[in-house]
This record gives C-alpha cells, sequence and structure tokens, in this order.
C-alpha cells in the first residue's frame, strides 16, 4: 500500500506514512489483514461499466477510463480519506491540484481529469487516420480497408465507452446526496462532467464517420463488382457468336458452306470479324464501354 499526503502550501502530494490517500494494488485487496472496505473494491474491479454507489457518509465507485486497455480504477471517498484500486497504481506525486479544492475528493477529480484527457490525442489522431483511409477510398484503393477499419472502430469503441462512463460518474458525483462535498468541488466535478461528456459527443461524431466510410466502401465495392459485370457481358457479347460460328464449323458435315474452296477460310475469317465488330459497336451504342 501506498500513502499519499497532500501538501498544503504547494498543492501536491508527497509520500507520507500518515496520508489520506491510499493506493493499493488488487493482490493487496485480499487477506486477513485487509480492511473490510478492500472487498468491495476487490469486487468492483471484477466488473465493469463506470459507477457510483452512495452511503450515508461515503461513496464506492468504479471508474472504467478511456482507452484501448480497458483499465479499471475503483475508490472508496469519505470526508477524509481517499482509497484507490488498479492493477497498475496511478502516479500521484505529479498530480496538478490547482483546479480543484485540495482534499481527497480533489485528489479523485484532478486523477481523473487527468485520466480523461488522454483521450482527447487519441480521438485527434484517431480522426487523422479515418480521414487518410477516406483519401485512401476516394482513390479507389480498397485492399485492406476492412481490417484497417474494424481497428479503428474497436480503439474508438474503448474510448467512447471510457468517456461516457466517466461522464455519468461525474454527474452522479456532482449530485453528492450524501453531502461530502463542498459547493467548489461539486463545481469541479460539473465542469469535468461538461468535458467529459464533450469527449464523448467527439467520440461519438467519429463513429459516425466510421459509418458513413463503410457505406463509401462498400459502395465502391459495389461499383468495382458492377464494373466486373459489365465487361463480363461485353466479352460474353463479343466472343459469344464467334463461339457459334467455331462450334459451327467443327461438325465437319459434307456439303458445309465453303470448306474446300481457297477463298472460304479467308471469308470466314472476316465474317467472324464483322461479328466481333458488331458486339462492339452494339455494347459502344448501348453505353457499355
Amino acid at each position: 500500500m501506498r500513502r499519499y499526503a497532500i501538501d498544503p502550501k504547494t498543492g501536491r502530494l508527497h509520500p507520507g506514512p500518515e496520508g489520506a490517500v491510499r493506493v493499493l494494488r488488487p493482490a493487496e485487496l485480499t487477506g486477513p489483514g485487509a480492511p473490510a472496505l478492500c472487498g468491495a473494491l476487490a469486487r468492483l474491479l471484477q466488473e465493469g461499466g463506470s459507477r457510483v454507489v452512495q452511503y450515508p457518509d461515503c461513496l464506492l465507485g468504479l471508474a472504467c477510463l478511456p482507452g484501448p486497455g480497458g483499465e479499471k480504477l475503483a475508490f472508496w471517498l469519505d470526508d477524509r480519506a481517499l482509497w484507490l484500486a488498479a492493477e497498475t497504481p496511478p502516479a500521484l506525486t505529479d498530480l496538478p491540484l490547482d483546479a480543484a479544492p485540495a482534499g481527497p475528493a480533489g485528489v479523485l477529480l484532478a486523477l481523473l481529469a487527468r485520466r480523461a484527457e488522454t483521450a482527447a490525442p487519441a480521438l485527434q489522431a484517431l480522426e487523422q487516420r479515418l480521414d487518410r483511409l477516406e483519401e485512401t477510398l476516394e482513390r479507389g484503393s480498397l485492399r485492406g480497408f476492412e481490417s484497417a477499419a474494424l481497428a479503428e472502430r474497436r480503439a474508438l469503441a474503448a474510448l467512447h465507452v471510457g468517456c461516457a462512463g466517466l461522464a455519468h460518474l461525474a454527474q452522479d458525483l456532482q449530485a453528492d446526496p450524501a453531502g461530502l462535498l463542498t459547493r467548489g468541488q461539486r463545481a469541479g466535478w460539473g465542469r469535468f462532467a461538461a468535458r467529459a461528456a464533450q469527449l464523448r459527443d467527439e467520440a461519438e461524431a467519429l463513429r459516425a464517420t466510421i459509418l458513413q466510410l463503410w457505406q463509401l466502401y462498400h459502395a465502391r465495392l459495389e461499383l468495382r463488382q458492377t464494373q466486373v459485370a459489365t465487361w463480363l457481358t461485353v466479352l460474353t457479347t463479343v466472343f459469344l457468336p464467334l463461339s457459334l460460328v467455331t462450334g459451327w464449323y467443327g461438325m465437319n458435315f459434307p456439303g458445309m458452306l465453303a470448306p474446300s474452296v481457297p477463298w472460304g477460310y479467308p471469308a470466314v475469317g472476316c465474317a467472324c470479324a464483322l461479328l466481333a465488330l458488331g458486339g462492339l459497336w452494339y455494347c459502344r451504342r448501348n453505353k457499355m464501354l
């Protein structure tokens, strides 16, 4: 277990044996010496979905952080202490507390706000990658689009779920039915809820962009299939009469037209050429070429 104390002069956290902020790993949540609240934190880490459970004198919650890793942060908060549990303990010594009143609730707010802000550059990078995919589709290149689009959709889903969960969690904490927060802390949670909702809306807009790219991809794919079918129709129109002539003259019946005269072969060749040109003219006239 790591303990951190809040320095009232600098507004920073520093390790201290009597610190009000305590960070635990999942392995430290079980055992004969673990406090009773550790069992609730362990159960939360095994579940999913950001939420807050209100008690008369404390708050118990789970924050599913945005990102592809699906990192979870369980917390227990009252007016004197903050307990945190995560697979990867968060770094708190460089956590700025200027934007929130110093205290356990301010530490939790600053921590979640910093983790939420990591979603903003991730969303911007994802938007740039989607723009490159769109440019690739406009050039007519379809190879590798499905795997790339699916990977981007999975990454976006993780960001969207995380931002939406943080927005709901912040709204629940802002309501503060237990009365654990001050007016300034509630205002801070309100600003964080608005920011998380903004990131959620940006993720939803990118989801619509991916859907439009899928529609464009299928339209391009159908166009290419239509072009292939058109060329097959043209080839059939041109070569089917030639196949008929070949099959007819391959029967070798006596009395056939010009099988033994010197001009027979050139005549049949010219007739086949005329049939091929006629097929091409027909396709051209019907705008198949």
